[in-house]
């Protein structure tokens, strides 16, 4: 008798395990229905089969709630502004849960990636989806992430399409000198910037003219091979222009005196730049923190003489 109630037991256990496994899992059919979502959406195969009649997505919204066919109206009008765009494969995380009321959800964390039409700017963002189900099909949808990255890319791109023709001209200057600082190439320098090209670093006067220029961009190449710099922000007015930006590299040579450390860095400066009436560079004022690379590098702040 004794044994026969140790079995019931066991086997009462049991099953209640079993029923709160499967209201977590990592694998359903439900996870398999939101994968071919992403994929029908990479393929740009419009395919409202999956929701149901009545569903409601919103994105990034509280009230504003569409439609399955108007979620996929609302995704080819977006596809206008891209060359391509799409869910990333890799850390793709999708889960199912269900909830105390036994509704059923299954939530995804992916990376999208979008190339704009205008200027091939390239823009990543992280996104999350939750889907709830009822019967097999999508009941409601929601999606949440940061649009400012887009929205900023397409309002760069409209402001550019009302430049004047000068400040086109010192915008095609800008991409040149940045091409010039990741490629080291000495005939689009000299044709870019003014003979008497003066630059300062924090107040302090490095280049006085192309060849001093050129020395200082290879310092950095010597000590950085992979060196590159990027232009976060632009800002142009008259024959001025404000740039942020970003330098990135490893050092495998000599810098300022010490040893290679095959470490990277990453720093974000400031520079003003004045431009001649041809359009090329004739001064650059740049600022930046010099205690970030040291530290980067596992060097001391260097003490003043």
């Amino acid at each position: 008798m004794k044994k026969f109630i140790f079995i019931s037991l066991a086997l009462i256990l049991s099953s209640s395990c079993e029923k709160q496994e499967k209201r977590y899992s990592q694998q359903s059919s439900e996870i398999e229905t939101v994968k071919s979502l992403v994929t029908n959406y990479n393929n740009k195969t419009y395919d409202t089969s999956i929701y149901a009649d009545t569903s409601k997505t919103r994105y990034n919204s509280v009230e504003k709630s569409l439609s399955a066919s108007e979620t996929m109206a609302y995704h080819q009008a977006n596809d206008a502004n891209y060359v391509s765009r799409g869910f990333l494969d890799k850390d793709q995380e999708f889960e199912m849960v269900v909830t105390d009321d036994g509704e059923t959800w299954v939530n995804c964390w992916l990376d999208w990636k979008g190339i704009l039409k205008e200027d091939n700017q390239e823009v990543t963002i992280p996104i999350h989806l939750t889907y709830q189900f009822k019967d097999g099909k999508i009941v409601r949808e929601v999606g949440i992430w940061d649009g400012s990255p887009v929205l900023l890319a397409l309002q760069e791109i409209e402001a550019n399409k009302e430049m004047s023709a000068d400040e086109k001209v010192i915008k095609t200057t800008i991409e040149n000198i940045v091409n010039v600082w990741n490629t080291k190439d000495k005939e689009l320098m000299n044709s870019s910037l003014s003979r008497n090209i003066l630059r300062t670093d924090n107040g302090t006067t490095i280049a006085k003219k192309t060849s001093e220029y050129e020395d200082f961009i290879e310092l950095y190449h010597a000590a950085f091979p992979d060196f590159k710099v990027k232009i976060n922000k632009m800002v142009i007015d008259g024959n001025k222009a404000f740039l942020n930006w970003t330098c990135t590299g490893t050092n495998k040579g000599e810098f300022m005196g010490n040893p290679p450390t095959n470490k990277k860095i990453e720093t974000h400066g400031f520079s003003i730049w004045s431009f001649d009436k041809e359009g090329k560079g004739e001064q650059e004022d740049a600022f930046y923190d010099n205690l970030v690379v040291y530290q980067q590098l596992g060097y001391s702040m260097p003490v003043p003489n």
